[in-house]
């Protein structure tokens, strides 16, 4: 997907000891909360990694398309799912509620003419897929995504109890089928949609010097992490592999 050298965060299990950050496109500022889910109190490892890696693979199938809605066609994107699409995680890989690895955001209608957002449009802590993502990668069906909205001219009115920002905006209703409507039918359907996926990762040093073990020990212990992430956030329907060749 892109290079990244041997000392950047992305080639880190965790963050520091005792590292504190209150800006939450860190992902340190996740460490306590997902510590929670382990019996070490630890947050599962390469987060990073995982959030950049899956943020880029779903570039191949995400997020380029647009819907039709009462005859206006407008896109959903256009290169990230926009940040007032309704786009929840179908198989979260770490919190009960996500957005989706590729953008948008998960709104609570307040049903007042106000949205509360439980969570954004970063990739940071990783995330799993959209409904409309698994649909586009040929992993479900039209049938099982269920119908989301887009919100327009978002303004913010403040935050609720947990800090979460709230907005009035206006809703528009979506479904797959008006995404259909301008796309046509995803092809290959999901009975023939590949389901197997094999992924390189390259070490590369400077000529002739040999990686470090470290180097190689991250590396490997990042691609099992990303077939772990992967095999979760399809919802098992798919598989990941990284075999060398």
């Amino acid at each position: 997907m892109q290079p990244v050298y041997a000392g950047s965060n992305q080639m880190q299990e965790r963050p520091p000891e005792g590292h504190t950050n209150d800006n939450s496109h860190n992902v340190g500022f996740y460490d306590r909360q997902l510590g929670e889910r382990s019996p070490d109190m630890r947050m599962p490892a390469y987060n990073y990694a995982m959030s950049q890696i899956g943020h880029e693979m779903g570039h191949r199938w995400s997020a380029f398309v647009s819907a039709r809605v009462n005859g206006e066609t407008f896109p959903l994107g256009p290169t990230h799912w926009a940040r007032g699409l309704h786009a929840p995680v179908a198989f979260p890989y770490q919190r009960p509620s996500e957005a989706s690895a590729m953008g948008g955001g998960v709104w609570q209608d307040n049903f007042d003419g106000t949205f509360t957002q439980l969570d954004d449009d970063y990739y940071v802590p990783a995330t799993g897929w959209s409904y409309v993502d698994l649909y586009l990668m040929g992993l479900i069906t039209a049938a099982e995504v269920p119908d989301f909205f887009m919100l327009r001219n978002l303004v913010p009115t403040g935050h609720d109890a947990n800090g979460h920002p709230i907005f009035k905006a206006d809703r528009v209703k979506v479904t797959i089928q008006d995404v259909i409507a301008v796309e046509g039918p995803r092809l290959p359907t999901v009975e023939q949609s590949q389901k197997k996926f094999n992924t390189g990762i390259v070490v590369i040093t400077e000529h002739g010097a040999k990686p470090t073990r470290q180097l190689i020990d991250r590396a490997n212990a990042i691609r099992e992490q990303w077939i772990d992430y992967w095999t979760t956030t399809t919802g098992h329907r798919s598989s990941m592999t990284a075999t060398p060749r």
